[in-house]
């Protein structure tokens, strides 16, 4: 997940072709994401949607300084520079369903279902090991120099979705949702037992997999017509924060140096249950961006025919058109979206550890053992990001072609920075972004069939953090000026989206 927060913002194929420019367009089921407002702008009948975004992720890193494994100098690397390492989650697929129905009556109701994810990067995976040739001139795995940020991530987001539109005038359409979201956060980094962090005999693999079934969510829309070359609107998300819970299996030493086994929670039995041990659990909380506040102003140019127009041009024009679809009515349209994220609620991700991690090292009752006496301090981690605030500026339309059987769409964007220079990481990499797109709809003449094919490339400034504030996790509490930095070094970031949506119309 990346820039805006957690999310990189545009959902739905004809979206990601305007490069998110859709909050006053809205105008298919995909509006369930910006504004539920637009559903009241869709012509008569039921309208079913399936979009996909195939979601390609550019993340490398360079850590600063020269690699030293202290006790562990078996590697024979010391004083070399780290080598650089890259995200190879791979492609991630994003699906986005949803229906929008007037169910056969003829009222001012629509209604809508949707089941989607956030538009974010659910997947990433960094290297366990690296391979280097050292001072002997072989070829060697050493282990990962980012690992104390991130391994492994595997995010399932789901928000089921509910909505309503009522058009209350011609020209002034409100709409609300609901939405029950759940989510499985599956997750691998390092921590340390002890020492400075450079001692690899030290590190603790942990391995997250929580869930939470319930992250309630709603969002507000309206949609305004002044005038029929323009359009207003704006719709307002609030969210719940996370608050998963699941397993975590700890592997203490997992590189096996100095001729020690690894430890696994999974396997290691020495617990005492009288006094109430058990294998860890955790549960993770953090906060999701509390509001979404979105603004659209769309300018278009209608077709002034008979055929759209019903032969006349008066008063009643705004009836005539509120049920043709936009691409009969109009020869382009160009749309203006601000989105403002309150992202500066996510201060620390919180880690909660509760039984007892097993450390070993030789000691065969060895453990991290929960406070008894005090057990709501035992086990927490917290990780620091203070977020800030961002602002999001998209620009884009579609110029109808082919008496609207055929719609270009184009857009360009800019977003500020959710992440401060010096809480720079590989979890979430969302600084200033630019972003360009583009894509095509092809309308088939059965049963109101559209197929859209978009793109959208999104590019970062490269990032260098000399003075950085993260810091590595450590399973014993310290000093925090013992705890080294691990996030001093280069990062660059781009993404790429090809979004393929069908639409059909009943």
């Amino acid at each position: 997940m990346r820039a805006g927060g957690f999310e990189y913002g545009v959902n739905g194929a004809e979206a990601v072709g305007r490069a998110g420019a859709f909050t006053a367009r809205g105008d298919n089921p995909s509006t369930l994401y910006y504004n539920p407002a637009g559903m009241g702008r869709m012509e008569p009948g039921t309208h079913l949607l399936l979009d996909a975004n195939l979601v390609l992720r550019t993340l490398e890193f360079r850590r600063d300084g020269e690699m030293d494994f202290v006790g562990a100098n078996q590697y024979r690397v010391s004083g070399m520079r780290y080598p650089r390492v890259r995200d190879e989650g791979g492609v991630f697929p994003a699906p986005f369903f949803a229906l929008v129905t007037d169910l056969g009556l003829d009222t001012d109701f629509q209604f809508g279902f949707g089941a989607f994810g956030p538009a974010a990067v659910g997947r990433a995976s960094f290297p366990t090991q690296v391979w280097v040739v050292n001072h002997d001139g072989a070829r060697i795995p050493i282990p990962g120099p980012q690992r104390y940020d991130l391994l492994n991530m595997d995010v399932l987001f789901v928000w089921p979705t509910l909505a309503a539109s009522w058009r209350i005038l011609d020209d002034l359409v409100v709409g609300a949702a609901f939405q029950s979201g759940f989510v499985n956060i599956v997750f691998q980094d390092m921590t340390v037992a002890f020492g400075d962090g450079n001692d690899v005999v030290a590190d603790i693999r942990a391995n997250v997999d929580a869930w939470d079934w319930f992250v309630p969510a709603g969002m507000l829309g309206i949609w305004y017509r002044p005038w029929r070359y323009l359009e207003l609107a704006v719709s307002a998300r609030v969210s719940d924060g996370i608050g998963a819970e699941g397993d975590i299996v700890t592997i203490s030493n997992p590189y096996g140096v100095r001729n020690q086994d690894a430890v696994s929670s999974a396997e290691w039995t020495d617990y005492n249950a009288a006094v109430g041990e058990h294998r860890p659990t955790a549960q993770l909380s953090f906060a999701w961006p509390l509001l979404v506040l979105r603004t659209g102003i769309r300018f278009v140019w209608p077709r002034d025919t008979a055929a759209v127009a019903g032969g006349e041009l008066d008063a009643q024009i705004a009836q005539r058109l509120a049920g043709i679809a936009p691409h009969e009515r109009e020869w382009f349209d160009l749309e203006l979206d601000v989105t403002y994220e309150m992202n500066s609620v996510v201060d620390n991700f919180r880690t909660k550890i509760d039984g007892v991690v097993p450390l070993g090292y030789g000691v065969p009752n060895l453990a991290v053992r929960p406070d008894l006496e005090h057990p709501e301090n035992a086990g927490v981690l917290e990780l620091p990001h203070n977020w800030q605030d961002s602002v999001a500026v998209r620009l884009g339309g579609d110029v109808n072609l082919l008496d609207g059987a055929v719609s270009l769409h184009w857009g360009g964007s800019f977003e500020t920075a959710t992440v401060p220079e010096d809480y720079t990481r590989l979890d979430y990499a969302q600084w200033m972004t630019f972003g360009v797109a583009g894509g095509v709809t092809v309308r088939l003449p059965w049963y109101g069939i559209d197929v859209t094919a978009a793109y959208l490339h999104y590019f970062s400034p490269d990032r260098e953090v000399a003075d950085g504030s993260v810091r590595m996790l450590t399973a014993l509490p310290r000093e925090e000026e013992r705890i080294p930095v691990i996030n001093n070094g280069k990062f660059k970031t781009a993404l790429d989206i090809f979004s393929v949506g069908l639409a059909a119309r009943f």
